[in-house]
């Protein structure tokens, strides 16, 4: 395989991916302030993969790619403006569950309707038939990293 490093190519990839990168958080921040939360809280709701799933507090922070106290702060951020709720589970009471309530099964529903949103944005913006071919070009500089 060809040695990269000295390419041209690669310091305008570089610029590229941290212009998307750059992108992504100010788009974030966006849904976010439209939302009420921060981003933080955000990516805990968008890690319950359904608005009537329940996930223990570990599933949480590894869906968020967060230490387990971080996760932990964040669930109690939530539950304090009443968008999650804890509870033990009743076969071993040191496993806390964490599901939404009614106010955040319309918050999650809102951040849902928002990416869909953003990503039919990008499809308009894209040719049907260069996605494909973009996913795998993506998928490899993410494993390059």
């Amino acid at each position: 395989m060809k040695d990269l490093s000295q390419s041209p190519a690669v310091p305008l990839l570089t610029g590229l991916v941290r212009t998307i990168r750059d992108c992504c958080q100010q788009k974030e921040g966006t849904l976010c302030k439209k939302l009420g939360v921060t981003r933080s809280q955000f990516a805990c709701l968008l890690a319950l993969p359904e608005p009537a799933a329940e996930l223990n507090v570990q599933q949480v922070s590894t869906a968020m790619g967060l230490s387990p106290s971080r996760a932990c702060r964040v669930v109690d951020s939530l539950v304090k403006r009443g968008l999650l709720v804890r509870h033990a589970l009743d076969s071993d009471r040191r496993i806390q569950l964490v599901g939404l309530t009614a106010a955040g099964r319309k918050k999650w529903q809102q951040a849902q309707k928002l990416l869909t949103e953003c990503e039919e944005k990008l499809q308009g913006h894209i040719p049907a038939e260069r996605t494909q071919e973009l996913a795998r070009t993506l998928k490899m500089l993410i494993d390059a990293w």
